[in-house]
């Protein structure tokens, strides 16, 4: 009897099983990539509790569409391209909900700024870090769609160039221009913010 795979990369490369995922190897899929998928979805729609519900999602759909993973792209590169596009479809309705809200007068609520987490020692240290990210997080709100994830892929999840361009479908030098205008937009706005 065949020895049960110990990681999932393991299982992408294996070539018996390329033709999709096992129900049985699944948890350990969400066990591994659970907390990086839920990260990339809390810094692409900045609300913890929709970034939990679209992760949830997430899995559910890889979970359906097991079988039709061929390996192709590594396991990672594959939940991350279907969070993604769970947050470009969230936006979409969104923005649509936004001009039904506008014609029936229904506020609209502000959705929380990123926090840094709490890992260092000092105080100071951790108010300091919380401006900063905050301030990071108010720059990603403004840039287009794309910037921003191909920026919070690369610096906050640190993926490559090769595998962001293939989570998100897109040529490596399409995510190097997006990458260099979001970091270009990033610096100059913090030097701005910090001569003030």
């Amino acid at each position: 009897m065949e020895s049960a795979l110990t990681t999932i990369a393991d299982l992408a490369a294996s070539r018996e099983r390329a033709e999709g995922i096992a129900a049985q190897e699944f948890d350990q899929l969400v066990r591994l990539h659970q907390r990086r998928i839920y990260r990339v979805l809390l810094t692409l729609v900045r609300d913890q509790d929709l970034a939990d519900n679209l992760t949830q999602e997430c899995f559910l759909r890889a979970y359906l569409k097991r079988d039709s993973f061929r390996g192709e792209a590594s396991v990672e590169t594959w939940l991350i391209r279907i969070a993604i596009n769970l947050a470009r479809d969230h936006a979409r309705s969104r923005r649509a909900q936004f001009w039904r809200n506008l014609f029936h007068r229904v506020p609209q609520t502000e959705t929380p700024i990123l926090e840094a987490p709490d890992h260092s020692p000092s105080p100071e240290r951790v108010i300091l870090a919380r401006e900063q990210l905050a301030a990071v997080g108010s720059i990603l709100a403004k840039l287009s769609p794309q910037q921003r994830s191909v920026f919070s892929l690369r610096f906050f999840e640190e993926l490559s160039l090769e595998e962001i361009a293939e989570a998100m479908e897109l040529e490596v030098g399409t995510v190097k221009a997006h990458l260099f205008r979001a970091v270009s937009a990033v610096r100059k706005k913090l030097k701005e913010q910090n001569q003030k």
